[in-house]
């Protein structure tokens, strides 16, 4: 039962790793199979995602900075929620519960929730300092 929890992590670990090397190599406008924003191309806003496939490929490239610039909050999500979810896969395939997790709860989840909209409100706002939040 763990070898095959184990294999599916593997597969998927693998997957990322491709997905992110492509992405390295290509560039977001190289790959036409990444989906476009479909909110942004039907409304001209900026959704909460918006710029986090031009900042991941800016973080490939050691660019933090850059990265930050196109989605700040994104850029600060995404490591930690890739953290919660690894220490969660590593306690299913263990069997049971790693000691240390990443547990936000329900009024962590709602402040994250809250938080996101919130910024997808703010970076559509067309005045300084907001302009600041949308990406370039």
């Amino acid at each position: 039962m763990r070898a095959d929890r184990a294999l599916w992590i593997a597969l998927g670990v693998l997957l990322l790793s491709v997905a992110a090397y492509l992405l390295r190599q290509s560039g977001p406008n190289g790959l036409p199979w990444l989906p476009r924003c479909m909110f942004h191309e039907i409304t001209g806003l900026h959704c909460a995602g918006c710029g986090m496939t031009r900042a991941a490929y800016a973080a490939l490239h050691g660019e933090i900075g850059t990265a930050f610039r196109y989605n700040p909050v994104g850029m600060i999500l995404l490591p930690l929620a890739g953290m919660g979810v690894g220490l969660q896969l590593l306690g299913w395939v263990r069997g049971r519960p790693l000691p240390f997790r990443l547990d936000v709860g329900v009024k962590g989840g709602w402040g994250i929730a809250i938080a996101l909209i919130a910024f997808w409100i703010l970076r559509n706002i067309p005045s300084w300092p907001f302009t600041l939040l949308a990406p370039p």
